[in-house]
């Protein structure tokens, strides 16, 4: 590694390790007998019966399509664990099939006039495995209409709903995902027919980016196209996949009644407001950005537009506008665009990387008191376009929020479409975790359960300007089924374009948007999970925190640049679901030994593109990761980072207190007491579970491709030279090559 004069480092790049993993098949366990609940078996035999023939007796009052009917088993709550999947009581033979996890339990296609049939297996099981299930099973119950409202009244939904227009209500129906082909063509006529009535009016969701005559050359302008309809779109999806989502407005009280009876609908959300940080007003002068931006690297900034004359230097591109001139929150946008372009110059007693952007202007946002009601399958449909249109930006800034809070069991629309929209186009969303209001003081609101982007909280500073205790306006997580959002927390009290100081979860997501962007621009293969992986590595909080995430991620040194005193090595994998894994080789560097043991601290972050359920709810993560580093210790193999416990003590425990199925996995060790070994090399040991993989229709590891996990590891000595730097390059040597543009290994001699 060169040093400059007096011993000074130069910038160590962090290291992408080239060796395949070493692959191994496990034992597997499975269902037997010794899984059966002796205690409550018997019990059960005659609860579950009696729930399955009072289904029958009344199979004529409950929604009913192509003779199948949903039904859903709830699971007692030792039986959580993907190993009591009742699938072998649920069977095709029995005229059964599992289609989607709820909470806490199983949705399930039933054919009606064989329910009877389903009862006698039940009384008289075949085998353990059926015995299994049935011990497992708490209740079985008809999916109807009480199950979609999922605990609220009908007045409750129907009041959740902001009033906007001559259509009545804006709703959005996840339709009822049948498997079976004639059930999915009885439910389309089903809703057709409550299209007819006017039970439900389908809204027009289309958007298009075309030139229109007159425009100049290059310009574009977002159409509604009239001649798709949302109920039109979502039967031409739901009939190839079973799965898809209508935005309708509802008349009535009563037609949403009507609506929720049909059993059309597997769940049915209020529509509700996209706000943003209430900004204020003020003068345009401050700081100027530079005049010369072209090399600088462009996030998309979807908030309410651009207009301050001072920034248009540094609009890389404009989309044609989604919420016209008089409507569009200008103030909002324009102090968001001026922290993407330059935090750091509005704000220089604050610990931030002076680094600048480029903008792409995405006019998307009303402002308060517009009454404008953003159907989001049109800002969806309208982004999709966006996004196409500019793919060399990958960072796209989102600082605006529903108010509500998120649903505690499912996720929202956008959440779950904004994670569709950046795994299809290879992007990286930033998004506000939301800021407490009269609405929401408890949990953060959508679409800050986008599980692929990076969520940021909000956080105060402390008297040298560095990061300190949270933001009182900040939304804490966790998101639906505990998921770890938020990611990262940074400033939220800052100063912006026209001079005034700003508090909001809104202006803390461009500082991560802007470093986001720098370090996609310094990668040599980055993707989104890489960047994602090398900011939270950056982040300085050992345990996760639901205020503030993993903490701030920059901490003086860039996330692409090894800090002083320790070596990073990144990589990406695809990994089949199932095997072992094993980077065999990570050396153990002599600049952590002390007198035979091991100290200072490493740290290990994996970030696995997790297999998604289309419906949202329970079981939303169908793959999970376990990873650890391991060392050898008097021929054992020992965890240095990572329990690996998640597999062993019971699920509810391993989901409360190992976030079990959360795709990110972040392990931080500080190595005070001493770590005894005896061979010098290290090993990644890291394996892809699975869950309800018969909502893909499929039922084995086997029959999946291979799924994507991308690692960051880095292990640090506590000094502030390069000793281990030099040390891990020079044995891994061809082993690794420098992650950063125009950067190569330097070692010295």
């Amino acid at each position: 590694m060169a040093t400059e004069d007096g011993g000074k480092p130069l910038l160590n790049p962090v290291l992408a390790l080239t060796t395949e993993p070493r692959k191994e098949a496990p034992d597997v366990r499975s269902k037997d007998a010794s899984k059966i609940n002796v205690a409550r078996l018997s019990g059960q035999m005659v609860r579950l019966a009696a729930s399955c023939r009072g289904i029958y007796a009344k199979r004529r009052d409950v929604p009913v399509y192509g003779g199948r009917v949903l039904i859903r088993a709830s699971m007692f709550d030792d039986s959580y664990a993907p190993t009591y999947t009742p699938s072998d009581l649920f069977t095709e033979r029995l005229g059964c099939r599992l289609v989607a996890p709820t909470k806490g339990g199983y949705l399930i296609e039933a054919m009606a006039d064989k329910l009877l049939e389903l009862v006698a297996a039940i009384e008289r099981p075949l085998g353990p495995k059926a015995q299994v299930d049935i011990s497992r099973i708490e209740d079985i119950r008809p999916f109807d209409g009480e199950a979609i409202l999922r605990g609220r009244t009908i007045d409750q939904l129907w009041e959740s709903a902001p009033a906007e227009g001559d259509h009545g209500k804006l709703f959005m129906l996840w339709l009822a995902p049948f498997i079976d082909g004639q059930a999915r063509e009885a439910l389309m006529v089903k809703l057709d027919e409550l299209a007819r009535r006017s039970v439900f009016i389908p809204t027009l969701p289309g958007v298009d980016l075309e030139r229109l005559p007159g425009l100049a050359e290059g310009r574009l302008h977002a159409l509604q196209t009239p001649n798709q309809s949302s109920l039109a779109r979502a039967v031409r999806r739901y009939r190839n996949s079973g799965h898809a989502r209508a935005s309708v407005w509802v008349p009535s009280k009563e037609a949403l009644v009507q609506l929720v009876s049909s059993g059309a609908s597997f769940r049915v959300d209020a529509v509700q407001k996209l706000e943003v940080t209430s900004a204020g007003e003020g003068r345009e002068p401050g700081p100027p950005p530079p005049h010369n931006l072209t090399n600088q690297p462009i996030v998309g900034v979807v908030d309410g537009g651009l207009t301050a004359d001072s920034y248009l230097v540094a609009e890389a591109w404009r989309a044609p506008a989604f919420v016209e001139d008089g409507k569009a929150d200008h103030t909002h946008g324009n102090r968001v665009t001026s922290l993407v372009v330059q935090a750091h110059a509005w704000n220089n007693n604050l610990h931030l990387p002076e680094l600048f952007c480029r903008v792409g202007t995405v006019q998307a946002v009303p402002r308060k008191g517009a009454n404008v009601l953003i159907n989001p399958e049109s800002l969806i449909a309208y982004m999709e376009n966006v996004v196409a249109t500019h793919p060399e930006t990958k960072v796209w800034n989102f600082s605006v929020n529903q108010p509500d809070p998120v649903d505690p069991d499912t996720v929202s629309f956008l959440g779950h479409e904004i994670s569709r929209l950046a795994r299809d186009h290879g992007i990286l969303p930033i998004i506000s975790v939301g800021n407490k209001s009269a609405h929401n003081r408890e949990r953060l609101s959508p679409p800050a359960d986008c599980e692929a982007a990076i969520v940021v909280a909000g956080r105060q500073y402390d008297g040298s300007g560095r990061p300190a205790d949270r933001c009182p306006v900040s939304l804490p997580g966790p998101g639906p089924g505990g998921m770890r959002k938020p990611d990262v927390s940074w400033f939220s009290n800052l100063r912006v374009l026209g001079g005034t100081e700003q508090r909001g979860t809104s202006f803390a997501a461009p500082l991560v948007s802007a470093l986001a962007a720098h370090t996609f621009a310094n990668l040599r293969e980055p993707t989104p999970d890489l960047v994602r992986g090398l900011l939270l590595n950056a982040a300085e909080i050992d345990e996760f925190c639901f205020y503030l995430g993993w903490g701030s991620p920059y901490q003086g040194n860039l996330p692409w640049n090894c800090a002083p005193g320790s070596v990073t090595l990144a990589w990406r994998s695809e990994l089949r679901p199932g095997i072992e894994h094993y980077w065999d080789g990570i050396p153990i560097p002599p600049q952590m030994v002390r007198d035979g043991k091991m100290f200072g601290s490493a740290s290990l972050t994996a970030i696995l593109r997790p297999l998604l359920s289309e419906e949202g709810e329970g079981n939303y993560f169908a793959s999970r990761l376990e990873t650890a580093l391991q060392y050898r210790h008097n021929g054992a193999t020992k965890n240095l980072l990572g329990s690996m416990k998640e597999s062993e003590v019971p699920e509810l425990v391993a989901r409360e207190d190992y976030a079990k199925w959360q795709p990110i996995r972040r392990h931080y060790r500080k190595i005070k007491n001493g770590v005894s070994f005896t061979e010098s090399n290290m090993r990644i040991r890291a394996r892809i579970y699975t869950r309800d993989l018969f909502q893909f229709g499929i039922v084995k590891n086997s029959e999946l491709g291979l799924l994507e996990v991308t690692f960051v590891l880095t292990l640090s000595d506590g000094s502030n030279k390069s000793d281990i730097y030099n040390s891990v390059a020079q044995q891994l040597g061809s082993f690794v090559e420098s992650a950063v543009v125009n950067q190569e290994i330097e070692i010295e001699p």
